[in-house]
């Protein structure tokens, strides 16, 4: 398995706009006349760091936010039963045309981001292994709608290490559709990935707050974050919730008082900043750092292993080669 660990510095993102959807800091307990000592806040008032990235997880994996969703409500399904029977999670498309992975581990359900961003979901079976929250086909599957659309132009990148800084900023999708992970996760939410049509952005906006409010915390596909409620959860201050799973304070919400769009903002927040987080880990458990086959061979040549100050990507990249080339004379 490729080793990867979660990173928790996203950048701050404005949401909203209403003071209803974030919490500020409590400040708990006021010096004394002339003492120079103040008590500490407390961890439900200044969260867990990285708390945000072990709840929202469950986020990622939620199959209630797509569109085929709506439909099982609007028909009289209940909000915690997440059966909503789409097919297109049925099975694991594959490379092999007609030989999918079956069943999928989101059978009988909806259209989440793991369906399309798998880890060790499929492991065992015939035809899946490890992906780093990537997929298997050539083209991703997405759900039947009028449009008579069903598979997305490419196929889902990993995720693992995406947002690591580059040089000229991070894009995304190989026509560098989004520059920034909050847009894409936006984007996935409310569009033809879940089922969504042009036009039906303010339903799904809806939706997903609807689901948020509704949730029981019954359906949780994490083995994390217990069986709380995602109004709880999003408190972090509720005295209810471990302190392992109160998320800082720039990561909650009023979910009970705050309109669709804060919500919806909130919740690709913290999504965002949990795809942020996958990294592949630089150190194995004992600390020492974990080196490529490459990383060797550039040790053993007596090879440069970075460029040096000053020097670009490209030159670096071109002068490697050279000495690489010259290996061989």
């Amino acid at each position: 398995m490729f080793p990867f660990n979660h990173r928790h510095n996203a950048s701050p993102h404005v949401v909203g706009g209403s003071s209803l959807i974030f919490i500020s800091f409590l400040l708990l307990g006021c010096g004394t006349g002339g003492s120079s000592s103040s008590v500490p806040p407390s961890v439900a008032a200044t969260g867990t760091p990285g708390a945000e990235a072990t709840v929202d997880e469950r986020l990622f994996l939620d199959t209630r936010f797509a569109q085929a969703f709506k439909v099982f409500l609007d028909n009289g399904g209940n909000i915690n039963d997440p059966n909503a029977g789409d097919p297109v999670v049925d099975t694991v498309e594959t490379t092999v045309v007609g030989v999918p992975i079956d069943p999928s581990p989101f059978k009988g359900m909806s259209m989440n981001c793991r369906s399309c961003h798998f880890v060790d979901d499929v492991l065992t079976a015939p035809g899946g292994g490890m992906r780093t929250y990537a997929d298997f086909a050539r083209q991703s599957p997405i759900p039947a709608r009028a449009d008579g659309k069903t598979h997305t132009p490419r196929n889902s990148p990993a995720l693992v290490n995406s947002t690591v800084a580059r040089p000229g900023g991070v894009l995304f999708h190989l026509d560098t559709e989004f520059n920034s992970t909050e847009d894409l996760v936006a984007a996935t939410f409310t569009e033809r990935n879940f089922g969504w049509l042009p036009g039906e952005r303010a339903q799904a906006v809806a939706h997903l707050a609807r689901v948020v409010r509704g949730d029981d915390g019954s359906f949780n596909l994490t083995d994390q974050s217990g069986a709380f409620s995602y109004r709880i959860l999003f408190t972090g201050s509720n005295p209810a919730i471990p302190d392992e799973l109160r998320r800082p304070p720039e990561f909650r919400a009023f979910i009970g008082s705050g309109t669709d769009q804060e919500i919806f903002d909130a919740v690709v927040k913290v999504v965002a900043a949990y795809v942020n987080g996958l990294l592949f880990s630089q150190t194995d458990d004992s600390g020492a750092p974990i080196r490529s086959p490459f990383d060797i061979f550039l040790e053993i040549n007596g090879l440069p292993q970075q460029p040096d100050n000053g020097e670009t990507q490209l030159d670096y990249s071109r002068r490697l080669l050279a000495l690489v080339n010259g290996l061989a004379a």
